[in-house]
């Protein structure tokens, strides 16, 4: 045996050896093959290791059963017509044409074009029970595997299971549920927040605030975690006072601390957080940066086109989509095994609306 054959899983080994056969006409079309108990002392493996690879040669279409005579080898025009070229793209969102999105879009299509596969792309409206319609319908269908940025992961976990039940390979995009493995590609979005919540440290802040904008959402939850680590290594006390984590933020509670100078910067769990809180506590008459300081988590095509130009954390979307469907390919071909975290790394930007501590 092989370093490559003990490297993989001992089902992926028993479709390799059905597919190989295939492929050099041992087995040809209508041939039954070797039962499972047959296959079990062939290759010595356990019968349960047989019957995964089997079930899943007959959801790809390889293979076909008969109730009472055993396993066929398909006929190569319904193998063909299992092999699709198609990936679905579910984005569940605000605006399909926001900024990151057509980056995600653009990074996908980049790695697809160059593998021969075309890019099926379904928006919903930020509305779950939508997404969880499309999504079961998608898996009727034939496709090479699914990418999905949810709206709310932890809910999603109900159509998760029928996805991985008609064994179809799927990535998650930036979000995933809490307490359920899943592929997923994301940023490092803990030590990019830990570097910002750093940075203004050094700048001479300490009454640093936490501002969420979706907090159910693991991202943000692990930004919310980088913020509190980063305070905590600096000996920088936490206050609960300085924490707004509901979606609908108070401003004018907000303003009051500013004013009363109790706050003297503000870290946002994303730019939509943060230009909103620009808007709202200019409208108020704070003056950014010199009353407060604000960063946000993101890099929107509109952060750095603000009234005050906006410091952020920078995240590479065209790279997530890439690194998305690059997973996706490897875990359909069968050199990805177990369920993998991506992380990709972030960058800090620095622009206009921060301003070091006088004194």
């Amino acid at each position: 045996m092989s370093k490559k054959d003990l490297a993989l899983p001992k089902y992926q080994m028993v479709k390799d050896y059905v597919l190989s056969q295939i492929e050099n006409q041992e087995f040809t079309m209508d041939h039954r093959i070797p039962s499972e108990s047959e296959f079990s002392k062939l290759l010595d493996v356990s019968s349960i290791t047989v019957r995964k690879a089997l079930s899943e040669l007959v959801n790809e279409g390889v293979i076909y059963r008969v109730r009472g005579k055993g396993s066929f080898v398909a006929s190569q025009a319904a193998v063909s017509e299992k092999t699709s070229n198609l990936v679905a793209f579910v984005i569940s969102g605000v605006d399909l044409y926001d900024s990151s999105y057509m980056q995600i879009m653009r990074g996908i299509q980049s790695f697809l074009g160059k593998h021969g596969c075309k890019l099926i792309v379904e928006f919903v409206e930020n509305d779950f029970e939508q997404e969880r319609e499309l999504v079961l319908g998608l898996i009727q269908t034939e496709l090479r595997g699914l990418l999905i940025y949810s709206s709310d992961p932890d809910a999603a976990k109900s159509y998760l299971g029928e996805i991985r039940s008609k064994s179809i390979p799927f990535v998650m995009l930036d979000r995933s549920p809490s307490g359920y493995p899943v592929n997923v590609v994301t940023c490092n979005n803990h030590d990019g927040a830990y570097e910002a919540v750093e940075y203004l440290i050094k700048q001479g802040h300490r009454k640093i605030g936490f501002a969420a904008y979706d907090y159910h959402l693991s991202p943000e939850v692990d930004r919310y975690n980088g913020y509190c680590n980063a305070m905590s290594n600096s000996s920088v006390p936490l206050q609960d006072s300085f924490l707004f984590l509901d979606k609908k933020l108070d401003y004018v509670a907000l303003a009051r601390l500013v004013q009363n100078g109790e706050l003297t910067a503000l870290f946002c769990a994303n730019d939509k957080r943060a230009l909103e809180a620009l808007e709202q506590l200019t409208a108020l008459g704070i003056r950014i940066p010199d009353q407060l300081s604000l960063m946000g988590f993101d890099d929107f095509e509109s952060a750095k086109f603000a009234k005050v130009a906006l410091s952020t954390v920078k995240q590479y979307f065209d790279v997530l989509g890439y690194e998305s469907a690059d997973l996706l390919f490897r875990i359909t071909e069968g050199s990805s095994y177990g369920n993998k975290k991506v992380m990709l790394p972030t960058s800090l930007v620095i622009r206009d609306s921060i301003k070091p501590v006088q004194g």
